[in-house]
């Protein structure tokens, strides 16, 4: 294995590790400087030595940082289905693929037109995680560069200007700086390149942003009005199922831990009741919808929850995962329907119907992105992995939402199993202060056996309210929306610009590299 190999490898371990609850505030900054410095001495190999090629050192940091960040793809799917780890071949694979062509590109940036390393390589990563995100019925957006820093929210500060992109383009150009800086020692061709005054303005720019979060995260505050919400994490899926999910088991336990507060809603999680709370047509409430509203009407404040939706469509029956607002007066809010479906476990776009699906059913995407009534409020509800896309949290805020509140179902990472306890539930988490600090919004997220916690618009926030797995209630606090970000009016131009680019490389470096430039 050629050495630039090994770099590229090194990189992917590190930037596998900032998946991690361990990633930290410093590491997502280092770990592009070994793919770097490999990427900057590409072309410069001594006679009779073959370099890797862009493609080939993209391609290994990629699936190996992916391959360690999704490790748990392996355990949660094993129990399911035979094929968990050709599954998760096939997802390194396809990701390893698009990093190779965005290592390429941004080669081809930087020797046919004399884009800095670190700029072209900052935009071509970036608009091949953006175009992750938007492949057609095949939506990949669930780890991207970067997005550990929402755990240090004085420097996820710029993702309310450019979205959290912005994360991934900063990190992996800082990380490729410092790479092309050393690749000189890459080579054996002597010690670091002196870094001289065009090197100090791009390290310069490289903390500008860390000053302006720091100073941006000071003026921040978490006043506002605040709303209580009892959230119910069951911690898991009970021996005997009921139709409602078993609702009445949870009265008391909600009661006690609202005796010291005055909660306005109690939430639980998505798929909590696994069965329609309307009929077909959606003008009676089945059995499961009568139970949801007695219990409601004996709670006396409303529950928003996870459960099924089904509708009628030309030719066939479409099935919903869906969050509702059940009203103690025994109304019933319209659903919200979850737009961003997992491929291949719930089934979405060109999946064929005859092929295997992970999951318990195919579910049809919803198409209503807006919030929910609840009273003078509304509420945005997302549905698990729908708080990975920060325009579909952006269309909530967009549609009135004071706060939004994450419900999601994690059972299929048993607590009860030491193995399927995985990073999925730290990632997960990391998806919704993401979504907060864009919109600097509240949020909440609710899970059956996951991270429940709370987040205000500052970021900081404790990664749980409740022990993951447990069985409990905790009371969070939402405070109603002050600011409008930049993020919000304008939305995610970050990427697509990205993948302009990269598509603009891709065209240009259709011929052969040269060596140099």
């Amino acid at each position: 294995m050629s050495g630039r190999l090994l770099l590229a490898a090194a990189s992917g371990v590190a930037i596998g590790a900032t998946f991690s609850p361990y990633g930290g505030a410093v590491l997502p900054f280092l770990a592009f400087a070994p793919l770097g410095a490999a990427l900057a001495a590409c072309g410069q190999s001594p006679p009779g030595i073959r370099a890797s090629s862009p493609v080939t050192l993209g391609f290994t940091a990629a699936f190996v940082a992916h391959g360690i960040g999704l490790y748990w793809m392996i355990p949660a799917l094993a129990w399911r289905t035979s094929l968990a780890v050709p599954l998760y071949l096939l997802v390194l694979s396809l990701i390893g693929m698009l990093a190779g062509v965005a290592c390429r590109g941004a080669v081809v940036l930087h020797r046919r037109w004399g884009w800095p390393l670190p700029l072209a390589l900052a935009a071509c990563w970036t608009g091949s995680e953006w175009a992750a995100a938007h492949i057609p019925g095949f939506s990949y957006a669930w780890l991207n560069a970067g997005g550990s820093l929402a755990w240090h929210p004085a420097l996820a500060a710029g993702s309310e200007v450019l979205g959290a992109r912005f994360l991934t383009a900063w990190t992996v150009g800082v990380g490729v700086w410092m790479g092309a800086v050393a690749a000189p020692w890459v080579d054996g061709r002597g010690g670091l390149r002196r870094i001289g005054h065009r090197g100090a303005l791009a390290l310069g720019l490289a903390v500008l942003p860390a000053v302006g979060g720091g100073v941006r995260h000071a003026t921040l505050g978490d006043e506002g009005p605040e709303m209580r919400i009892a959230a119910v994490q069951p911690g898991g899926n009970p021996a005997e199922p009921a139709p409602d999910g078993g609702l009445e088991r949870w009265l008391e336990p909600i009661r006690a831990a609202s005796r010291d507060a005055s909660p306005a809603l109690a939430v639980f999680p998505e798929r909590f009741i696994a069965a329609p709370l309307r009929a077909l047509g959606g003008a009676e409430a089945t059995l499961a919808g009568e139970r949801a509203a007695a219990f409601a009407e004996t709670l006396d404040f409303p529950v928003l929850t996870g459960a099924l939706d089904v509708a009628r469509a030309p030719g066939d029956t479409l099935w919903y995962n869906a969050a509702f607002l059940q009203f103690p007066d025994g109304s019933l809010s319209r659903p919200y329907r979850k737009t961003r479906l997992v491929p291949g476990l719930e089934g979405s776009g060109w999946w064929p119907r005859f092929a295997p699906r992970f999951g318990s059913r195919g579910y049809a995407p919803g198409r209503t992105t807006g919030p929910l009534d609840f009273g003078r409020e509304k509420i945005g509800a997302l549905v698990c992995y729908d708080s990975a896309f920060g325009e579909t949290a952006r269309a909530l805020v967009r549609g009135g939402a004071e706060w939004l509140v994450v419900l999601t179902n994690d059972d299929w990472l048993d607590p009860a199993a030491p193995f399927r306890v995985t990073w999925a539930y730290w990632q997960h988490a990391t998806h919704g202060r993401l979504r907060a600090i864009e919109n600097r919004i509240s949020l909440l997220q609710v899970a059956a056996t996951g991270y429940t916690f709370a987040v205000p618009p500052s970021g900081v926030a404790e990664p749980w309210a409740l022990t993951p797995g447990a069985p409990g209630v905790a009371v969070l606090t939402a405070r109603g929306r002050r600011n409008v970000t930049v993020f919000t009016r304008t939305g995610d131009l970050l990427g697509p610009a990205c993948v302009a680019v990269l598509a603009l490389a891709v065209v240009a470096g259709a011929g052969p590299l040269r060596s140099g430039r």
